[in-house]
């Protein structure tokens, strides 16, 4: 008779798994955010929608400076490992550029 040991993940390591999932979560939410400033305000010209995506930004919240440094920093706003280096940098030492 073989007896298994089921392994429970305890709450910690859901919490975290939680925490991490929301992380990325955010993060693509403000990465799409930024593409779409980039979009209205630099390819297009488009006052009233780079009013509306601002606003936007606003209204959930968003640290603007992170926003700022994403959108001036970054040279390719389609590249997630880009964006994602820089904004780890921004969130881990506060320094935009």
């Amino acid at each position: 008779m073989v007896l298994k040991k089921e392994i429970l993940p305890s709450s910690v390591d859901v919490q975290m798994g939680t925490q991490e999932t929301r992380i990325k979560n955010d993060r693509q939410a403000v990465f799409q955010l930024v593409r779409e400033l980039v979009q209205a305000q630099f390819e297009r010209g488009d006052e009233e929608l780079t009013k509306r995506l601002w606003q936007d930004v606003a209204d959930r919240g968003i640290d603007l400076d992170r926003v700022i440094n994403l959108l001036y920093t970054c040279s390719f706003h389609e590249d997630d490992n880009e964006m994602t280096s820089v904004d780890e940098t921004y969130q881990k030492t506060g320094l935009v550029g």
